[in-house]
């Protein structure tokens, strides 16, 4: 005898799944010095393999590279990149210990410069603004947060290389994960459209990151800024993060250049000359790189900047966008969850087994 099957209560839902975000919120926090390294892995990871597609399709003279060339170069450009993000890191770690006295002096003599400019009233409200903050302290901390940086590429670079040479293992692991065969295959469809959105995500913003990186370390390089490259890495960084990231990118080497020279020369050249050129790249090239967005919903996408900044800090911010497209494929993949990826879509509309029918729409 054949018992009839029970729909879940909604109720019963619903509640489980508010006993359970706590749990999980609480996860993240406690677990950030485990869990950040292995995502940021798995986001170089997934730029990898959409790098891997990339060269695989280049034409020359009407040969293209064979896949097996192709993971080889991948392999030497992440691993000359993540060299070079190291050796950027530990010199300007230094760097910016040993400027420490002179930026604290000139950030001081900044407020009689703008007094002559802008008037006292103006300097003094900015004044008392900015009268509980303690530079040195703050450029200190700073400057220990890019050693940390340093061991923090060390263990994702370990973490990659171990990763890579077992990619073709964990492939075929994943379908195993399942009981039954149309588990396999539905496990398999959730990480295809995963890795689909994500890659997108990746490889485009990496590009126009490049892009801008490079036109400002030009840029900074030729007025003789300070810490140009690490200004340079940084605008690359922030490039990832939507909405923000633009603004930072410009406003703190702006802030530089408005400490370092006496004139307000290179402030502006850095305000206007790299600003226009990060409005060119994000406005006009990227969106045909882009060709479709990620459907997810702009105001979600300011909550889960926030979240992850106040989960996981400011690398959180980095990883806030592929987290969602994760989650979001994730939860409309399970009837209780699905709620949640209705939520943070940007239309609500997910195909009829419950993933999003096109992640780049």
């Amino acid at each position: 005898m054949t018992l009839p099957s029970r729909s879940p209560d909604p109720l019963s839902t619903a509640f489980k799944t508010l006993i359970a975000l706590p749990i999980v919120i609480w996860l993240l926090s406690a677990g950030r010095d485990f869990l950040i390294p292995l995502a940021v892995t798995g986001l170089i990871f997934i730029l990898s393999l959409a790098l891997v597609d990339r060269i695989s399709l280049m034409r020359l003279l009407g040969w293209s590279p064979p896949r097996w060339l192709a993971q080889v170069l991948t392999v030497a450009i992440i691993i000359f990149a993540i060299l070079l993000f190291g050796t950027i890191v530990s010199s300007s770690a230094d760097d910016v210990q040993r400027a420490l006295p002179k930026y604290e002096e000139r950030f001081n003599l900044l407020g009689e410069r703008l007094e002559l400019t802008l008037g006292p009233q103006i300097v003094e409200a900015v004044g008392r603004a900015l009268q509980q903050i303690d530079l040195a302290s703050w450029l200190t901390a700073a400057a220990s947060q890019l050693g940390g940086a340093l061991s923090f590429l060390v263990l994702v670079s370990l973490y990659l290389i171990f990763l890579m040479t077992e990619r073709l293992k964990w492939i075929e692991k994943i379908p195993h994960l399942a009981a039954t065969d149309a588990g396999s295959e539905r496990m398999m469809k959730i990480m295809n459209r995963i890795s689909s959105g994500v890659k997108h995500y990746m490889w485009v913003n990496a590009v126009t990151s490049a892009m801008s990186g490079i036109v400002a370390f030009a840029i900074f390089s030729w007025i003789d800024l300070d810490f140009a490259p690490l200004l340079a890495l940084i605008v690359f960084v922030v490039g990832f993060i939507p909405n923000i990231g633009a603004f930072i990118g410009v406003a703190l080497p702006s802030l530089v250049a408005l400490i370092q020279f006496d004139s307000y020369g290179p402030f502006l050249i850095v305000l206007f000359g790299y600003g226009a050129a990060d409005q060119i790249i994000g406005n006009l090239i990227q969106p045909q790189m882009q060709g479709r967005t990620l459907n997810l919903s702009t105001f979600m996408v300011m909550v889960s900047l926030t979240f992850f900044a106040t989960v996981w800090g400011g690398i959180g911010a980095f990883l806030a966008i592929p987290m969602m497209v994760v989650v979001l494929t994730l939860c409309a993949e399970i009837p209780a969850t699905r709620w949640i990826a209705v939520l943070l879509s940007s239309d609500g509309r997910l195909d009829a087994d419950g993933t999003e029918a096109d992640p780049h729409r």
